[in-house]
């Protein structure tokens, strides 16, 4: 088949990634962006390869009935949300399946999954955005990343974000052009100004508003903290981020330039300070449901040693460690682990031990057995060696938790030779993208 050439797919089913999968008339499976299963469409086939092609969509000849006007006008540019265009009970459906599909793909296991457990918000609910700089055509302009690609799309609001960044979009690049900073430009490494990062704490209504600069110096600071405390009086915190690095938006030192410096939040029974290059879970009241959920599957008594491992600041470790006897949390960020031990300090829990580490470094020097194992690992998940590890250890009882479904199946492959899967549990951390969190209880076999 030529490349580019035009021909009709039934979209039969939705595949990891948010793609539309349906075959060519060859029988090859074909992945389309944008195009939805019980679609009839006109594709254009962008990539061929030996076994896949990739496609996107020309026209729509058989539309799906659940399709939806997305609520952003830059739906589609943006490189943010996949699935605004669908009703939102369909994408909750969309992604129990993608996570069945994958576990039995790529885990060879075939298991029923939960429905996935809506989100509070269905817009409005990032707790955290990055927002890129770029200097066009004498403008200073502030937007996202475009999909599949390094180019930053202007924009003036996005619905997923609260209302103090919608704000912060509309004030904040007149405030850097009276400042004069240069912004920074990635092709050629030089100038000052990356990123803007807003943070929201949904149970205290605080606002962080972060600058990120690729050099020490910041001399325009001044001038900005002033004039954003001026037009945008819901800041409580403004910060700058030294950041040399182009790979990742939020790492290295920082220094507060107004207010506390930390944000604050509050869960059910405990309370947490999230530094501003601390990670914490994107959606409140999700994160919310997921440690009530966690917590409650393990059916603590009150005697587990408890391992919770990748801990970041302690999302899971304060209610592991409120209702367990003893919880080692392993974090190998130190701005992590640091804010860990103070927040284990500001819910007076004296049980918690963080170990500063990497998290197969510690397991493989640890024997001193646990009956509970909890680990929130990144998108890569935790790996073999990981998994080789935790059947070492045995404990009872396991709670993964995954914001990858296919890392996620690849991992319980390996841990389901020795522990049998309870439950799989999709959460809905974040409405409008593909992604989806899941939370999976495991025991170990012939106790």
């Amino acid at each position: 088949m030529s490349e580019k050439e035009i021909v009709t797919v039934y979209i039969e089913r939705i595949g990891h990634g948010g793609y539309g999968l349906g075959k060519l008339p060859g029988g090859k499976l074909i992945f389309v962006e944008g195009a939805y299963p019980g679609e009839l469409i006109e594709v254009e086939v962008i990539q061929e390869k030996s076994d896949v092609a990739f496609g996107k969509v020309k026209n729509i000849l058989e539309r799906a009935p659940y399709r939806r006007k997305p609520e952003c006008k830059y739906f589609g540019i943006c490189g943010g949300c996949h699935l605004m265009d669908i009703d939102y009970k369909k994408q909750l459906e969309f992604k129990a399946q993608i996570v069945k599909d994958q576990l039995k793909r790529i885990g060879k296991i075939d298991i029923q999954v939960s429905q996935t457990i809506p989100s509070n918000l269905e817009f409005s609910y990032r707790n955290k955005m990055e927002f890129a700089f770029s200097f066009k055509a004498g403008k200073v302009h502030l937007g996202l990343k475009a999909r599949n690609s390094n180019e930053v799309i202007d924009i003036d609001e996005c619905p997923i974000s609260p209302t103090s960044f919608n704000k912060a979009l509309k004030v904040v690049p007149e405030i850097v052009e009276i400042s004069k900073v240069k912004i920074y430009n990635p092709k050629r490494r030089a100038g000052t100004l990356k990123h803007l990062v807003m943070r929201y704490s949904h149970s205290s209504n605080q606002t962080m508003a972060i600058f990120v600069t690729k050099t020490e110096t910041f001399n325009e600071s001044r001038i900005i903290k002033n004039e954003l405390l001026n037009k945008l009086p819901q800041v409580n915190s403004i910060i700058h981020v030294m950041n040399s690095s182009d790979e990742i938006v939020l790492r290295g030192p920082y220094k507060t330039l107004y207010g506390s410096g930390v944000l604050e939040i509050e869960m059910d029974y405990e309370k947490f300070q999230i530094p501003p290059t601390a990670f914490f879970q994107n959606n409140y009241h999700v994160a919310s449901k997921m440690v009530e959920y966690v917590t409650k599957s393990l059916e603590l008594t009150g005697d587990e040693k408890v391992l919770d491992l990748y801990a970041g600041v302690g999302t899971f470790t304060m209610r592991l460690a409120m209702l367990s006897k003893h919880v080692t949390a392993v974090e190998n960020s130190h701005i992590s682990a640091k804010a860990g031990r103070s927040n284990a300090n500001i819910n007076n829990l004296r049980n918690i031990k963080y170990e500063e580490t990497d998290v197969l470094e510690f397991l493989k020097n640890y024997n001193s057995g646990a009956d509970v194992i909890v680990l929130d690992p990144p998108r890569g998940g935790a790996g073999k060696e990981v998994c080789a590890e935790i059947i070492r250890i045995a404990p009872k009882k396991i709670a993964y938790v995954s914001c990858d479904p296919s890392t996620l199946a690849r991992d319980l492959a390996v841990l389901k030779e020795v522990y049998e899967i309870l439950s799989v549990q999709p959460f809905d951390m974040f409405p409008q993208t593909y992604h989806v969190e899941t939370v999976v209880l495991l025991e170990l076999q012939n106790q």
